[in-house]
């Protein structure tokens, strides 16, 4: 019995001890548990993958759009693209003097050129068989002489570069207009194409360096822009939803194209998206078949608007950053573009002339606005088209090849409201155009404050009122009569003025429907994701099959535009 006793009460003293034991590794797993509470749990990892090859190329295109990595990598890297061992080697990308993401530098004795894009002119005017090659750069000086300078013009399939010298150096500024040293002066710098080898008649250049010496090994590299005119995107849409011709004119048959350019956005803190909707609605019914804008930084919901109309396909809207350097910082950026007047004016000019010349072969005309600015056709007039079917004969008149720029006068339409006279107008004050109708009634003097539609055929480089040089054949600047158009400019003049000095003026009210009614159309799809027109799997077939289009069936394009273009050369 004793013995019994005895082991009953040691398996009783085990059960605790098991059961002290069970306790405490439960208070330690409940301790770690809380600690990893504590810290939070960590995130799953995430993979992602680096790009190769084919896909590694388009990403940096991406990130710095002119620099041809496509070119280096399929034909000047592998080929090994120099003139010999010891002259003229094509740039490595990695090795470009790079500044301020989107431009690069090029230094010539005492000369800092600031690099931002190149294209190529074989327009009739420029008279030379081959064309030139237009460098759009800034440099530390103006009304100086430049040191020499050569040019590298690379070609698809042709490992030496084709040299030549800059004939001229363009300045797009005017000293007398404001002039500091060392600031960055914008200049359009030119590179006659020489006569060229056999095989590369009908070829354009892929990429062209500046050098100080023709064998140096440039720091620098440009894709050279020669773009054959596309068909606009059919998927532009009014405000009911059906497609848009390239014009709005009253005219079944559109004779002219108009593209409209502005220069860099920089509304870091302001919301001025209902306006902008009310602008972009306005180019349409005046007739632009699409806007080029650029952008430092805009507030969110102006983004909104950006996106909304570079989906459907109306806007392409370029990155831009300062040529001084500057970095693109939100808040200090606006501060230096706000205070330092004569910097903001002169980078003004750059997306103007880049605008211009990226376009020039795909519209009749492009036109420098802002966007508290529309050009208006008066009367009966409803387009642009219009205007300048009116003016036809006038013009002819005087200038039978046509001038270089046709010109609006501008017209104060000041922030007084005039009271409403009936429900109609009480209807339109939530539209900005249609409310503000008081103007100045004095216009502005020719050519002060005015803007302008640009003949492509002629402009060579554009300030922001006016074209200041232009090629041989066409006559100077046509101001055109407030009879049929003006600029309406919905800021207050510089001048006080007195209440009696204005005037009422209801030109955009003949718009009000339209534009009711596509301003109400665009903020209902402002979100919206575009209409698939094809399934998933289509789509992906369609992007694989457009990768896959060769630099041989681009070369083969350019090679039918350069025929035309040197036929009509010919022919002239």
């Amino acid at each position: 019995m004793f013995m019994l006793l005895l082991l009953l009460t040691t398996l009783h003293s085990a059960d605790r001890e098991l059961q002290a034991e069970k306790r405490f590794v439960e208070q330690v797993q409940h301790v770690r548990t809380s600690a990893a509470a504590l810290k939070g749990t960590p995130p799953p990892v995430q993979t992602v993958e680096e790009p190769v090859d084919e896909e590694l190329v388009q990403q940096l295109e991406q990130e710095l759009p002119e620099v041809d990595y496509g070119y280096w990598y399929r034909y000047a890297k592998p080929n090994k693209y120099r003139m010999n061992e010891t002259c003229a080697l094509y740039p490595d990308p990695l090795d470009l003097h790079l500044h301020n993401i989107y431009w690069q530098t090029f230094i010539n004795a005492n000369v800092t050129f600031r690099l931002y894009a190149a294209y190529l002119d074989l327009r009739p005017g420029v008279k030379l068989p081959k064309g030139v090659v237009r460098v759009l750069a800034t440099a530390n000086q103006i009304n100086n002489e430049f040191p020499p300078t050569h040019c590298q013009l690379w070609y698809a399939d042709h490992k030496e570069p084709i040299m030549t010298r800059v004939s001229e150096y363009l300045s797009i500024w005017i000293s007398s207009w404001g002039h500091t040293p060392l600031l960055n002066y914008p200049h359009l710098l030119s590179c006659p194409v020489p006569d060229l080898p056999p095989n590369l008649q009908y070829v354009t250049p892929r990429t062209v360096s500046l050098v100080t010496k023709s064998c140096e090994r440039a720091s620098n590299s440009l894709r050279v822009h020669y773009d054959i005119p596309p068909v606009l995107n059919d998927t532009i849409k009014d405000s009911s939803g059906s497609s848009l011709n390239s014009t709005s004119s009253s005219n079944s048959t559109a004779k002219l194209s108009f593209g409209v350019c502005v220069k860099g956005f920089d509304f870091p803190y302001m919301d001025l998206s209902e306006r902008l909707i009310e602008w972009f609605e306005l180019q349409r019914l005046m007739g632009a078949s699409r806007v080029y804008a650029y952008m430092y930084d805009v507030h969110p919901a102006v983004q909104r608007v950006l996106d909304y109309y570079q989906r459907i396909g109306y806007l392409e809207l370029r990155p831009l950053t300062l040529a001084n350097g500057m970095p693109r910082l939100r808040h200090y950026q606006h501060l230096l573009l706000q205070q330092r007047r004569l910097v903001k004016r002169l980078n003004e000019l750059i997306p103007y002339n880049d605008c211009f010349y990226r376009n020039m072969y795909r519209y009749d005309y492009l036109v420098n606005v802002d966007i508290d600015e529309v050009i208006m056709p008066l009367g009966t007039l409803r387009s642009w088209q219009d205007v300048l079917d009116t003016d036809q004969e006038a013009t002819i008149a005087k200038c039978p090849n046509g001038h270089v720029s046709m010109c609006f006068i501008n017209a104060y339409f000041t922030k007084v409201v005039p009271e409403a006279q009936n429900h109609e107008q009480l209807e339109a004050d939530q539209l900005y155009v249609l409310q503000h109708t008081m103007r100045h009634r004095d216009y502005s003097r020719p050519n002060r404050a005015t803007k302008c539609f640009h003949n492509t055929r002629y402009s060579l480089t554009l300030h922001n009122h006016f074209t200041l040089k232009w090629l041989p054949g066409s006559c100077n600047t046509r101001s055109v009569s407030t009879k049929l158009a003006h600029m309406q400019h919905y800021r207050e003049p510089d001048a006080s003025y007195e209440l009696s000095e204005l005037v009422e003026d209801r030109s955009a009210w003949k718009y009000a429907n339209e534009l009711r009614a596509g301003v109400e159309y665009v903020w209902m799809h402002l979100d919206d994701v575009l209409e698939q027109s094809v399934d998933t799997e289509e789509q992906n077939a369609l992007e694989d099959l457009e990768e896959q289009e060769t630099d041989l069936e681009q070369a083969q394009e350019q090679q039918q535009m350069l025929q035309q273009a040197q036929s009509s050369k010919t022919t002239n």
